[in-house]
This record gives structure tokens, C-alpha cells and sequence, in this order.
């Protein structure tokens, strides 16, 4: 974010420009919630401003998805293109469940970022499943240590991180 400011008339004038960071298609959620951050911090609360940042800085790629809002005459532009790029982009629930089983890699991850697979996990996700997918992917010499433990999940992830 930046500001210029300036002086018309015995008023001071300022103006806010603000950087949205590239869209983040496989986490759509998160990126919104970082691009209202920004306007937040800017003082942008008008539905206008909000959609003109929002397609200045889309990339062209994704523009096309909402190029009939852009057309319209509608008010709640940035409300609009927002639903529509949530809807086409963020993960339907089936495939969550589907990619919290079999596809996430703990690979190049400490074995206590089992946040990671809480942030795929749904609130209908019990913590107990959470837990026995973590410890199943974790490496055999870690995972017979912690599975006598009767530690929650968090504490085995700090233990785990320790190993």
C-alpha cells in the first residue's frame, strides 16, 4: 500500500493505491481474505473501488470469468465477481475429503505441520481421523514412537518435530 498526498483548496488530498498479490486459484478463500485485508488497511469500503482494484489487477485469465459482471450495470460488482470466483475455484467438499486421505505429502514438511492437513479438513472432520491420517504419513521410525502416546495431537506434533 501507498499514499500520495496533496493539498487542493486548503484540503488535503489523499490517495491510496493497493497491491492485491497474484490470485491464488488453489486456495481462492484465503487470497480473498488477504485482498480485503488490504482494503481494510486502506480505508476501501466502497463496492466500486473494491471491484476496479479487484480487475486492474486480475490477471486476464481469470478477468474472462466475470466478464459479463464487468459488462453490467450491476452495484454489487465486487460482491459478484468474488461469489462467482469462489464458486468456480474453491474445492467442493468431496474432493477435500478425497485429497485429505490420499493426496497431501508431508514430505518436505516437520512432522508437526500437521496444520496443513487441518487446513484441507472440514469442521465435520472428526480430530481423531485427522490424527491417524497424520501419523499414517508419517516416516515408520517416528510414527511407532508417538503411536503408544496417549498425548493429543498438537502435543505428538511438537514431539514429533522433536524426534
Amino acid at each position: 500500500m501507498s499514499i500520495e498526498g496533496g493539498k487542493a483548496d486548503g484540503t488535503e488530498l489523499r490517495k491510496v493505491s493497493v497491491k492485491i498479490p497474484p490470485f491464488w486459484i488453489d486456495k481462492p478463500e484465503i487470497w480473498f481474505y488477504q485482498v480485503e485485508d488490504q482494503f481494510k488497511i486502506s480505508g476501501i469500503t466502497a463496492e466500486e473501488t473494491k471491484f476496479n482494484y479487484l480487475i486492474s489487477q486480475l490477471d486476464p485469465k481469470f478477468v474472462e470469468n466475470v466478464w459479463d459482471i464487468i459488462r453490467s450495470d450491476m452495484q454489487t460488482k465486487y460482491t459478484d465477481s468474488k461469489t462467482r470466483l469462489l464458486n468456480l475455484f474453491k474445492e467442493n467438499e468431496k474432493s477435500r475429503i478425497q485429497r485429505l486421505i490420499t493426496g497431501i505429502d508431508l514430505d518436505d514438511l516437520k512432522p508437526n505441520q500437521l496444520q496443513k492437513l487441518r487446513s484441507v479438513a472440514t469442521s465435520d472432520v472428526s480430530e481423531n481421523l485427522i490424527k491417524t491420517l497424520w501419523l499414517g504419513k508419517l516416516p515408520d521410525s517416528i510414527k511407532n514412537i508417538l503411536i503408544v502416546s496417549k498425548e493429543d495431537t498438537d502435543s505428538l506434533a511438537i514431539m514429533a518435530d522433536k524426534i
